[in-house]
């Protein structure tokens, strides 16, 4: 068992701790309150981790997308400048 990098040994001590130091009744309520903040806690990262990853695969598209039009734009530049280039030598004749 590894919780936040605490070993099953380790939190055998806390436990024993804290029961000395808040008894059994409140040390109940504590291990339910923190059970309680931990679970939301992993919930609010899972739900960030799932944000970041969504937002950077939008990112991938609108990148890819940005790619393409820039791949178009250059054809056509070469096409103009192809068609450009066919005038002005049919117009120095």
């Amino acid at each position: 068992m590894n919780l936040f990098g605490i070993g099953g040994f380790e939190l055998i001590i806390i436990f024993l701790i804290g029961l000395f130091v808040v008894g059994p009744d409140k040390l109940l309520i504590l291990i339910r309150k923190t059970k309680l903040i931990y679970t939301e806690f992993k919930k609010k990262r899972d739900e960030l981790i799932s944000v970041v990853e969504e937002t950077m695969d939008i990112e991938d598209d609108d990148v890819k997308e940005l790619k393409n039009i820039k791949e178009s734009l250059d054809s056509i530049s070469e096409d103009a400048s192809t068609k450009l280039k066919q005038i002005k030598k049919d117009l120095d004749r």
